[in-house]
């Protein structure tokens, strides 16, 4: 099943249609999730992309070298969570859409260790990074599942909630 899709290359347009055929390609996709590319090649030296995520789409904590990346939140809530080199999370960003009142753009210009929690159905996205892509460039956390296990995938983000609910009483305490 193809869950990347390219747009015309001149003038591109995005309609509510088109959103709604990614959700069902995500929903369809082994990864839980789909993307429409707004850029014309991998060589381009910036990368758009409209991605859409099932709330049950694991995204292995990973890593870009000399990248930056930004998100802008069109649908649903996300959370992004920041990890020390040994897998502690150190940080998270809840992100909603306009309107939602949390916050709805992020950027990460360094090579934190990271990963995307889809908190609803569904969530769009937009998302900007530094290109060229390329294949292998990603580095993924050897701390973490490679996602090939569901359960253990499952199992992971469970435990993450448990540390992330620690890490909040922590920054409470110290503030």
């Amino acid at each position: 099943m193809n869950t990347t899709f390219t747009a015309d290359p001149d003038i591109i347009e995005i309609h509510p249609h088109q959103l709604a055929e990614l959700k069902e390609a995500a929903v369809a996709a082994p990864l839980r999730r789909a993307r429409i590319c707004l850029h014309q090649s991998h060589a381009d030296r910036v990368q758009e992309m409209l991605i859409a995520f099932c709330r049950d789409s694991y995204n292995r904590p990973h890593r870009h070298r000399r990248k930056s990346e930004s998100f802008h939140v069109i649908e649903g809530r996300v959370l992004i969570v920041f990890f020390d080199e040994s897998g502690v999370p150190t940080r998270k960003v809840f992100l909603g859409p306009p309107g939602s009142g949390l916050p709805f753009v992020y950027r990460l210009s360094s090579d934190r260790w990271h990963t995307v929690i889809p908190l609803d159905d569904y969530v769009l996205i937009h998302e900007t990074t530094t290109g060229p892509f390329e294949p292998g460039q990603t580095e993924y956390a050897n701390w973490s599942p490679d996602g090939t296990d569901r359960d253990e995938a499952e199992q992971f983000i469970a435990r993450l909630e448990g540390r992330l609910d620690h890490l909040c009483q922590e920054r409470r305490a110290a503030g």
